[in-house]
This record gives structure tokens, sequence and C-alpha cells, in this order.
């Protein structure tokens, strides 16, 4: 409670005991009926005022956050959205696609094209997710659709030893860039977002695969997102530090109470930003 609001609140609680004494001394000195009246009538008169006044204060400074994002507008932005990405993203498209009672709406319009164990490497290859009854490359099947919107979601196989002599996080990240290059070329009127690559739990973390590495490439990701003209999403911040036990199902992947608690909250504050 703000600090005018609290005032108010002290004073009308001290009116209220006013108005008690009152009408006791009254009732010791004998008034009648009628001055009984006009004595708390004067009193309940003032109280009433100081409510008013509380009322005001309360109201005029202080306000209650409420979600303007109902569903039509959800389904409006993200219509004809396709999200890409590897197993991580996979598992959101399961949870998608296969839970008719948890996933919204506005979520089963997307389109989903990912594939387990794909990589930046991979997609620069022209190795991508099936679409359309074949694997190919993903800048092909998205030049098919034309989305609007395209989030990306990649990184989390090359994690592991990234950092190592002659595997750096700058080598890779010049291979995202590339990638990036490659889709934009491809969808030029398509909004592109990179969704950064998400922690791990704590006990997974190994020398080779950890969340100080995961950190730094994401970091030098968001550097670049600019020069490369998309928008990055600092999703892993959701996460915290580390990815939560009971939001993994085994360290790295990701449970359905994760995709119903993080990602679907996290895609709606997207739209709302931006609507």
């Amino acid at each position: 409670m703000n600090k005018r609001a609290n005032r108010v609140y002290w004073l009308l609680l001290i009116m209220i005991l006013i108005m008690g004494v009152c009408i006791m001394a009254d009732d010791k000195r004998g008034n009648t009926p009628k001055d009984t009246a006009d004595t708390t009538e004067t009193t309940t008169q003032a109280v009433s005022e100081v409510s008013e006044a509380y009322t005001e204060a309360t109201s005029s400074d202080e306000t209650v956050e409420t979600s303007t994002v109902d569903e039509a507008m959800l389904e409006s932005y993200y219509k004809n959205t396709v999200f890409t990405g590897d197993s991580i993203m996979s598992g959101f498209a399961t949870f998608v696609q296969n839970t008719s009672d948890n996933a919204p709406i506005w979520l089963k319009q997307c389109t989903f094209i990912t594939a387990v164990s794909w990589g930046i490497d991979d997609a620069l290859k022209g190795t991508g997710p099936m679409y359309s009854g074949k694997a190919q490359d993903i800048a092909v099947s998205l030049s098919s659709i034309k989305p609007a919107k395209v989030f990306i979601n990649l990184g989390i196989n090359e994690m592991n030893g990234l950092g190592s002599p002659g595997y750096s996080v700058e080598k890779l990240n010049g291979k995202y860039g590339e990638l990036i290059a490659h889709i934009k070329s491809a969808v030029p009127e398509s909004k592109i977002y990179i969704m950064s690559v998400t922690p791990c739990t704590a006990a997974k973390e190994t020398n080779m695969f950890n969340n100080e590495t995961i950190r730094k490439f994401n970091k030098s990701v968001e550097e670049k997102a600019e020069e490369w003209g998309v928008t990055y999403l600092d999703f892993s911040a959701e996460f915290g530090e580390a990815l939560a036990p009971e939001y993994a199902r085994d360290g790295i992947h990701h449970q359905p109470k994760a995709f119903k608690e993080i990602w679907i909250p996290y895609l709606e504050k997207i739209a709302a930003e931006n609507i």
C-alpha cells in the first residue's frame, strides 16, 4: 500500500474509535435518543468522508495489471507462424499437437517443423526436418509456406564441448549467422525470432556440457541479432540459471509442466508486447 493510502487508512481507524467513544460518553451523560442519533450521524458522516478519501487514494495511486490479450488476439498474432528447431522444440510440438486439452487453439494453428538431434550444422548442409512428406532444407520448407513469423530454437546439440580447441562460441555463432542469412533470403518478408538455448539442470552439467557455455553462446547470438536482422528472445531467462528438475524430462528436454507454465505464458507475453 502507498504512503498516502496508508495515512488515510489509519485516519479511518481513528475516526471509528472516536465514534465509539462518543456514543459511550453520550450514554453515560444521559443523552436523549435524539442526541445520540445526532452524534452518531455526525461521526458516521466523518467516517464516510474518510472512507471515500481512502478509496480515492488507493484507486488513484495503485493500479492492478490485467491481461489485455484474449484468444482472438493471440490467434491473430500467431496466424501463419512457424516454429522450427531441434528435440526441445520437437517436444513442444508434440505437446501442442497431441494434447487436445492442454494446448490452446491459437497454438494448434501454428506449423511445427522440427527434428530430433538436428543442429545448426545440419541445417546449413541442407539437412532439414520432414515437411510435406519429405526431409528437406528448412529454407525450402519455409519458402513454400511464406510464414508471417518464424520462431527458431536451435543450438542445444552443439553445446557439448563448445569452447574446446577448434570448437569455439565465435565459430558456431558465425555458422548461425550463415543459417539466418540463408533463411532470410528464402523468406525475406517473414519476421524471424531466435529463441535462446534453454539451460540444463545442475545435475546434468559436466566439464564439456554446462550452463556457463550455454549462456556464453546465447550472449554471442544476442549481440549479433540486430546485425542479422532478427529479433532475439531471451527465452532461457524464463528458466533461471539452471533448468528446474520439475520441468525436466532427462535434465535437458522439457516436461509438459514446463510447456504449460513457461512456454505458453511466455508466448502470450510476446504477443501482448507486440500487438
